[in-house]
C-alpha cells in the first residue's frame, strides 16, 4: 500500500492474501465462483483465488453533471457535486459533461426533448441555478428541427443569465454560421 491511488489499470489476481483500499478508492472483486462485489475504502480486504479491479473515480463539480451508461441499456445523468467509481460489472460508460452557462440576457439556447423520455427537472439539486424556458413550442414538427425515430420533439428556447445542465433526452441545437471575413474569405462557425 503506498500513498498513490489506484484505479481502473490496477488488476491482480490473488492467491491468497489482502489489500488495503483506502479511503478514496473503490475495487471490484470477483471471487472464485464470478460473484461480484464492490468495496468502498477505507477497508481491509482478504481474498483466496480472487481477482481485484481498482475503479476510476469520476468527479463532478457544481457546474457539471456524469452521463452513465449503464451495462442493462439505462443511461442516467447524475448531477454535480457529485462522486461515482467506475464499475465494469454494472456500466459500459461513465463521463463528465460542463453544463451550458449562458451569461448575459442576450444568449439563449434552443433544446429538443424527446417525447419518449420525459426530462426529470427535479433530480438537479436545490444548490444548482437550473435554466427554466422562456418560450415553449409543444410537439413541433419542423423540417429544422431534430426528429427521434419519427417521433414528435418539444422544443424550448432557455434565454440567460443561468447554468443549463441538460435532463436524459434533452438535446442541445447546434447552429453553424458561415459567411464572410474581413479579408473577404470564407468563414464557418458553430
Amino acid at each position: 500500500m503506498g500513498i498513490e491511488f489506484r484505479s481502473g489499470g490496477y488488476v491482480r489476481h490473488v492467491l491468497m492474501g489482502g489489500r488495503t483500499i483506502k479511503d478514496g478508492e473503490a475495487a471490484a472483486i470477483w471471487n472464485v465462483n464470478g460473484v461480484h462485489k464492490q468495496i468502498i475504502g477505507p477497508r481491509r480486504v482478504y481474498m483466496y483465488n480472487s481477482t481485484i479491479r481498482f475503479l476510476t473515480r469520476h468527479k463532478a463539480e457544481s457546474h457539471q453533471y456524469i452521463c452513465i451508461s449503464h451495462r442493462d441499456g439505462r443511461v442516467e445523468h447524475k448531477y454535480g457535486p457529485a462522486v461515482l467509481y467506475q464499475n465494469p460489472a454494472l456500466h459500459d460508460s461513465v463521463s463528465v459533461h460542463d453544463g451550458i452557462r449562458l451569461l448575459s440576457e442576450n444568449e439563449c439556447i434552443v433544446v429538443y426533448n424527446d417525447s419518449k423520455s420525459r426530462a426529470d427537472r427535479n433530480s438537479v439539486p436545490k444548490e444548482v441555478e437550473i435554466a427554466t424556458p422562456t418560450e415553449e413550442i409543444a410537439d413541433t414538427e419542423s423540417e429544422s428541427g431534430p426528429k427521434c425515430h419519427g417521433e414528435k420533439q418539444r422544443r424550448k428556447v432557455i434565454k440567460g443569465p443561468t447554468l443549463f445542465l441538460p435532463a436524459l433526452g434533452e438535446t442541445v441545437h447546434e447552429f453553424e454560421w458561415s459567411g464572410r471575413d474581413s479579408d473577404g474569405a470564407f468563414t464557418q462557425s458553430q
